[in-house]
């Protein structure tokens, strides 16, 4: 029977972690950020995009576990795209955290950015775009240069994420 009952705990300790229970406390989800593109002057968007109008907001989804906010600056056929993402539910915020790993795959290079936010990754389609991601804290900052004649070198990018990141 005293084996039985050890059993019986042991498993129940595995379904508990299993499920989440970290002991560290309720999940807490974060709140959508209102005005996307105010996160970044315009100025300072154009010296990535010279010419770029304000920036108009962009209509996304928001799923059960994930809300999304963006916003999008285009010119000369080029475009800066920001995300900012934030988890609704624990389910959320693990799957964030893949936004920001270093994960390269047959199209894509991926390579992990030391110095931006609590954790960044580069990405780089080549002759489509080029993203970085960061984190902080739950919240994830995607700035994305889209269909620009050249690469645009992740240390163009970080100085726009460091400004998102900065409003967080």
């Amino acid at each position: 029977m005293r084996m039985r009952c050890v059993r019986w705990l042991g498993f129940l300790v595995l379904a508990a972690l299993a499920c989440g229970s970290s002991g560290g406390g309720p999940f807490t989800p974060t709140t959508p950020i209102a005005d996307v593109c105010s996160m970044l002057a315009l100025a300072d968007v154009q010296a990535l995009l010279p010419g770029a109008p304000a920036g108009a907001p962009l209509t996304l989804d928001d799923t059960a576990d994930i809300w999304t906010r963006g916003c999008a600056w285009q010119a000369n056929g080029m475009a800066v795209t920001l995300i900012v993402e934030g988890p609704l539910t624990s389910s959320g915020n693990l799957v964030l955290g893949f936004a920001v790993d270093a994960t390269s795959n047959g199209t894509t290079q991926a390579t992990a950015v030391s110095g931006v936010g609590d954790k960044a990754a580069y990405l780089n389609n080549p002759g489509l775009d080029q993203i970085l991601n960061a984190r902080k804290g739950s919240d994830v900052v995607s700035l994305a240069a889209s269909v620009f004649t050249a690469e645009v070198p992740e240390a163009s990018l970080q100085p726009l994420v460091v400004e998102a990141l900065g409003q967080l």
